[in-house]
């Protein structure tokens, strides 16, 4: 039996699980539930790892088997004692999945996947982040502190946008920068309700914050056939945060190693994650807006992955295992500041 690797990509709403052999080619996958630790706690994210682990090798007819390593890209591991308590529950109660467990944040596997020594991921599904991950796993980021804290470019950040913008026109708060009729109507539509009082509970007892995200579906759907000025802001302000969030590890990076990350004329590589980014078309025009207004980055190439982030968590086994990165990303979008 070849030595295997496997790797999980995981977030608040789905996770994907990948099976390499010792020369990085991919022998199964599978999908699974969310893994966002402090969604559901870490029990129920290893119990999701255990489940996608059979899974992936079922999906190829094989019997599970032992891993050689197993890295862990997940939502919500970032502190360090998140990660040790990962590790033990992994050797005392999966030690049949695998024999060495890495946990990192959802960030490296995305990271790791397009890029063979490191780089800069922006995420933007639930939740949204920036990251630069340099080769030895140390990360300089921007935001991803969860709804409540600051994640202005995320699918909940969005919905809630155009949520917020209903309330304060209906409350006579604020004179709206643009007619909400549109959005107020697509609101309502969406939870099912007609007014302000039936939709508290969808932010208090009903809570779900994937559930108030999947509104940003329906708002770009309804973007592009109305044009409705309301609806195309919520999306140029988030591309606006995805710039700001790139300017923000850049500094940050510079502030803690004490050096610039790239020379004046060099581009700055960045992947691209979540499914926000599938309306990029909206989201443009407020990144470049922004992009122009900064004064830290010169020349940017933002991709798409092409293959599962899982690739890359898979990879943090053994640096040895050789991936397609040519494959692996697709570049869309270039942009030299003016």
């Amino acid at each position: 039996m070849p030595r295997l690797y496997g790797g999980v990509d995981g977030g608040g709403g789905s996770s994907s699980f990948s099976v390499l052999d010792e020369n990085g080619k991919v022998v199964a996958q599978s999908e699974g539930e969310c893994t966002n630790q402090w969604l559901v706690g870490i029990d129920k994210v290893l119990e999701s790892v255990e489940e996608m682990w059979k899974k992936a090798f079922e999906s190829k007819s094989m019997e599970p088997v032992q891993l050689e390593g197993l890295g862990l890209s997940l939502s919500g591991v970032e502190a360090t004692h998140v990660k040790e308590e990962i590790i033990e529950k992994m050797k005392t109660r999966y030690s049949h999945v695998t024999k060495k467990t890495i946990p990192v944040n959802d960030s490296c596997g995305a990271v790791f996947t397009a890029f063979k020594h490191g780089g800069i991921v922006i995420i933007a599904g639930t939740g949204s982040n920036c990251q630069l991950i340099s080769s030895d796993l140390v990360q300089h980021g921007c935001g991803g502190w969860g709804h409540l804290l600051g994640e202005k470019g995320s699918a909940y950040s969005i919905a809630h946008r155009l949520v917020k913008a209903v309330f304060d026109d209906l409350d006579c708060f604020e004179e709206p920068a643009y007619n909400t009729d549109v959005g107020r109507k697509l609101v309502w539509e969406y939870f099912g309700v007609d007014d302000q009082m039936n939709m508290l509970q969808f932010y208090y007892t009903k809570f779900e914050k994937a559930h108030i995200a999947g509104l940003t579906n329906k708002i770009s759907k309804v973007a592009r056939e109305q044009k409705d000025p309301l609806l195309l802001s919520c999306f140029e302000l988030a591309g606006a945060q995805y710039a700001k969030m790139l300017t923000g590890v850049i500094k940050r990076y510079r502030k803690e190693k004490g050096e610039d990350y790239r020379g004046p004329d060099e581009y700055i590589d960045v992947v691209c994650m979540g499914g926000v980014f599938e309306s990029w078309d909206l989201l443009e025009l407020g990144f470049r807006d922004q992009f122009n207004q900064q004064s830290y980055i010169t020349k940017v190439r933002l991709y798409r992955l092409e293959a599962c982030g899982s690739l890359g968590a898979a990879r943090l086994c053994d640096p040895r295992l050789e991936l397609d990165y040519n494959k692996n990303t697709r570049l869309f979008c270039e942009i030299v500041k003016k």
